[in-house]
């Protein structure tokens, strides 16, 4: 090899390589005293990009498990509650049915009225003052449905529907089609604010009988039509399971009859008598029913439906008689077609409230809806009840089960939302395992390689260190030359 004095290649290589063993020291370093093996871009870019959005993900579901244990707390405040309205519901029915018996006198039943009327008190006071973190929670928390008839008409007691149950749904106004009344088929649709239409239909004829040429819900049984895409489940009843005071007439009786309407609001009052001819048109005995009906109850009604053109009569809590026997039937009984272009709407909790975000993405699938009804004397339909008498108290009995089996199921519901909270806490923790293994394995330092390349790397430091110092003493070979 030559020997020059200008240039020491030797030395120039023995640098280089003692750079890059100095650099792979560096490294080694670096790495076992973060942990991380990759600590900037430039060390894998592949592997940060896809473990910067492993983190992020693992950040969202972390907080997914806090936000699940929340709600769970939320939902135990309002079933708590809860519980105390069914005790006191409980105790109402008691009184209700200690003053229905003919051995107390009206001046007995008065002591236990004044009780009554303070439950009603404490019941409303306990729907206002459940909060959670300054939400109400019993006087109408997340998505409810409307129970105002005027807006949600497929609730007005005269389309076979006893109840809609909320599952998840989003705030809107739902229509119904059902335009065949052979096809035992129901179609529900919404319209959200973005123009974007959802709808489902569904098959009922399991549930269906034929009765006199119409297919309707079969006697004495409920049906549950689960739209469960939607989000909204319907309880559509038969005959003999009707618990509202409502009546229909399609067509002039054949044949005469009388119907009788006591009030119970009143402590005295004689019956009311409508007579019914035979052949009478559906206008005047709408007419004679809804001035008899107001006279007793505001509330109560009689009137020509303008999409069936059947006389409907709604006598709210007054007792009836004579009904069936001039000809009328039950209102509301579900017979195939009977919700065309009905609807009901579902409001929007204040605050934007009922929903749980247990997932890291925003959609409906990393979302659990919490729905709470108004629990208030109102909206149990308990705000009038009295046992100031004997007929009243007769009367509340009725009211004070619906009220008890409403609150009861509204706490099977809250129950199974917080048992499916748990689940979901149970599965976002085997995630967060498993994508915590997947990070680490592609971003954490494997301690025993990086130990096994620390020390390749000492030695290849101190080697070159040497060949270094060696290579700087060629030039001083050439000194021998000049001598």
């Amino acid at each position: 090899m030559p020997l020059r004095l200008g240039t020491n290649v030797t030395s120039l290589n023995a640098a280089r390589h003692l750079n890059r063993a100095t650099r792979g020291f560096g490294k080694n370093i670096e790495r076992l005293s973060s942990g991380l093996r990759i600590n900037r871009g430039a060390d894998d870019a592949a592997g940060l990009s896809v473990t910067e959005g492993m983190r992020a993900e693992l950040t969202g579901i972390r907080q997914a498990v806090r936000n699940a244990n929340a709600g769970v707390h939320m939902i135990q405040t309002a079933e708590g509650a809860l519980n105390e309205v069914s005790t006191i519901l409980v105790r109402m029915r008691e009184l209700a049915m200690a003053t229905a018996n003919s051995t107390l006198t009206d001046q007995d039943r008065g002591a236990s009225n004044m009780e009554l009327q303070q439950l009603k008190t404490e019941v409303d006071r306990i729907a206002m003052s459940t909060n959670y973190n300054n939400m109400s929670l019993l006087s109408g928390f997340g998505n409810t449905v409307s129970q105002n008839s005027l807006i949600s008409t497929a609730l007005d007691g005269f389309t076979g529907i006893k109840e809609i149950f909320n599952s998840g749904a989003v705030a809107g106004t739902y229509v119904f089609t059902d335009t065949s009344d052979t096809d035992n088929q129901i179609n529900l649709e919404i319209t959200l604010d973005d123009g974007t239409k959802m709808e489902q239909s569904i098959d009922i004829g399991q549930a269906m009988d034929l009765d006199n040429g119409k297919n309707l819900v079969a006697t004495g049984t409920t049906f549950v039509g689960n739209f469960d895409r939607l989000g909204v489940q319907l309880n559509l009843v038969g005959p003999g399971v009707n618990d509202q005071n409502t009546w229909k007439l399609s067509a002039p009786p054949t044949e005469g009859g009388s119907i009788n309407l006591v009030t119970h609001n009143e402590e005295a009052c004689d019956p009311q008598c409508i007579t019914i001819e035979a052949g009478e048109s559906l206008e005047s005995i709408k007419d004679k029913l809804d001035t008899a009906l107001k006279e007793i109850d505001p509330q109560a009604f009689a009137r020509i439906d303008p999409i069936t053109g059947e006389l409907q009569v709604d006598a709210k809590n007054i007792e009836t008689g004579g009904f069936l026997a001039a000809g009328f039937s039950v209102g509301n009984v579900y017979e195939d077609g009977r919700l065309h272009n009905k609807q009901f709407r579902i409001m929007s909790g204040d605050g934007g409230g009922g929903t749980i975000q247990v997932g890291d993405e925003a959609n409906s699938n990393n979302q659990i809806m919490v729905n709470i009804s108004d629990m208030g004397t109102r909206a149990l339909n308990i705000n009038s009840l009295s046992v100031a008498n004997m007929a009243s108290a007769r009367a509340a009995i009725l009211n004070i089960d619906t009220a008890i089996y409403t609150v009861s199921r509204q706490r099977g519901d809250l129950g199974a939302v917080q048992n499916r909270l748990d689940h979901t806490t149970e599965s976002l923790a085997n995630a967060i395992e498993n994508l915590q293994a997947s990070e680490s394995a592609i971003r954490d330092t494997d301690v025993a390689e990086e130990i096994s390349a620390l020390t390749r790397s000492q030695i290849l430091t101190q080697a070159a260190t040497a060949m270094v110092a060696q290579a700087n003493t060629l030039p001083t070979n050439a000194l021998t030359l000049l001598q």
